[in-house]
């Protein structure tokens, strides 16, 4: 048995326009009557149904037409998209968290612009030649580097992405970088070859040196703490 275009149209939820499209696209077959007009088989319409849900979840015309083909399984087609569309949730969510920051702090279109830049330039590379500028390669430091870099999560949080830019703004000042490396000098000649040692007048001694440093140090901190999901860091009292 087979049917009109206006009958596949109705059987198949869709208009008489998009079957006419996708039998001219060769997606459908149909074969001409007589007087002209188009008639389709049985199959047409879950055919057509198949071509719907496939186009309703965001895939091409070509891998649809791939997968009615059969020159790619339908399985693979479909774990090809989910890993696309993970793609595309993860930059929707850290857009929205910025987003959100930026409505949150009514900004102006030129605030708006500078944070996007500063956002994107920290995701790549300003966090980690800050951290190289001042901390150095010293292998005894490098707990101390894992512990300072921020990671940001795909899926942040607003305050997550707030708590990034403003990291971005201390990891781009000059005069907090010196500010830094002053305080990994210092740590350097108390600590010594062996950092680690149980001494508690060292201990003491670093204590005193984190006491004295720059606010906005024990500040980037207390960010990276944020960004990361960890627990608030400890002051060390005044």
């Amino acid at each position: 048995m087979d049917h009109s275009i206006g009958a596949v149209a109705r059987l198949a939820g869709v208009s008489v326009k998009t079957v006419r499209y996708y039998s001219d696209l060769g997606l459908l077959t149909s074969r001409r009557t007589t007087a002209g007009h188009r008639r389709y088989e049985a199959t047409a319409v879950a055919r057509l149904e198949l071509i719907r849900t496939l186009r309703a979840l965001g895939l091409d015309l070509e891998t649809v037409r791939a997968v009615l083909e059969r020159e790619r399984t339908l399985a693979d087609v479909l774990a090809a998209h989910a890993d696309a569309l993970a793609v595309q949730i993860r930059t929707l969510q850290a857009q929205h968290a910025v987003v959100s920051v930026v409505a949150h702090r009514h900004s102006t279109p030129e605030e708006l612009t500078d944070m996007t830049a500063q956002f994107e330039q920290a995701r790549q590379t300003l966090i980690a030649d800050f951290l190289t500028s001042t901390l150095g390669d010293d292998p005894a430091l490098a707990a101390a580097r894992q512990n300072l870099t921020p990671v940001l999560a795909p899926d942040a949080q607003p305050e997550q992405v707030e708590a990034w830019l403003e990291l971005a703004a201390l990891a781009s000042s000059e005069d907090f970088r010196a500010a830094v490396r002053r305080l990994t000098a210092g740590y350097q000649v108390l600590a010594g070859d062996n950092p680690l040692r149980a001494d508690p007048e060292l201990r003491a001694r670093l204590i005193d040196l984190r006491r004295t440093a720059d606010p906005r140090w024990h500040r980037y901190v207390e960010l990276v703490a944020v960004v990361n999901g960890w627990a608030p860091p400890s002051r060390v009292a005044g």
